[in-house]
């Protein structure tokens, strides 16, 4: 091809530059740059709207949520260090199976467990609370550290509430299925935590609290140096697993 034809050949693929076209341009690039701005916006919009005394509430959860960290962190490396230390190793390994077990126990809810904590109750006299709004209020408890959780009509039914608790709503009658007892308004919430971090979580701007009062519910948080969870979740009886075959250590099981 000659250079009289690739000139040719460029030309005519090259775009030509309307008026049109750079109109268009131009207003491309002022709607993404208006997008960018807004998206900014929306970004501190969350918390500059907020009160100072809002603020200051957020800032204290943070710091109490990075204090509690970091002293479990110390907790496991003080851990470490004795499972690790020589002929006392055997036995600090045996006492942290054991509290590790009483952990798991009151995770699973098949131990009782006590300490500092909150009651929170919610009465819907309308009858317009439903099985999310007490899922939202439990899920903004465990987020604050809740470590065991009841769930009770108030003078009624207790169900002990773990991480595989369902909340469910009763089809054409008022109250919710909580693992499959009905329990009803006077909602009654006991939890074992930091009992102001807790009350803090649920009175956050748009939270819980607030929630409650768009439905024309009431919330009520009391904070308790001391409280007891009682109430037990059953042990679930595998249905598919059984005990795996021993290991006799030179690569044979024994059935």
């Amino acid at each position: 091809m000659t250079d009289n034809g690739r000139s040719r050949l460029r030309a005519a693929l090259k775009p030509a530059l309307t008026r049109g076209g750079l109109v268009a341009g131009v207003l491309c690039a002022i709607l993404g740059f208006a997008a960018a701005v807004q998206v900014r916006a929306n970004q501190g919009a969350g918390l500059s709207g907020l009160r100072q005394a809002d603020l200051v509430r957020i800032l204290d959860d943070v710091s109490e949520r990075s204090a509690r960290l970091q002293v479990e962190a110390r907790d496991l490396e003080t851990t470490r260090d004795k499972v690790t230390n020589g002929t006392d190793g055997s036995r600090a390994a045996l006492e942290e199976a054991r509290n590790r077990l009483r952990t798991l126990g009151i995770l699973a809810g098949t131990l009782p467990a006590s300490g500092p904590g909150i009651e929170f109750t919610v009465t819907d006299d309308a009858g317009a609370i439903e099985a999310d709004v007490l899922l939202d209020a439990l899920q903004e408890l465990r987020d604050a550290g809740a470590e065991a959780v009841e769930l009770s009509t108030v003078g009624g039914s207790r169900v002990r509430v773990v991480a595989g608790t369902p909340l469910v709503a009763i089809e054409g009658k008022p109250g919710v299925l909580v693992d499959g007892t009905r329990l009803v308004s006077p909602y009654r919430f006991r939890v074992i935590g930091e009992g102001r971090t807790l009350a803090a979580a649920l009175d956050i701007p748009g939270g819980v609290l607030d929630v409650l009062r768009q439905h024309d519910a009431r919330g009520e948080v009391t904070q308790l140096s001391s409280l007891t969870i009682s109430s037990l979740r059953p042990t679930p009886t595998p249905e598919y697993a059984r005990p795996a075959p021993a290991d006799t250590g030179n690569g044979v099981s024994t059935k």
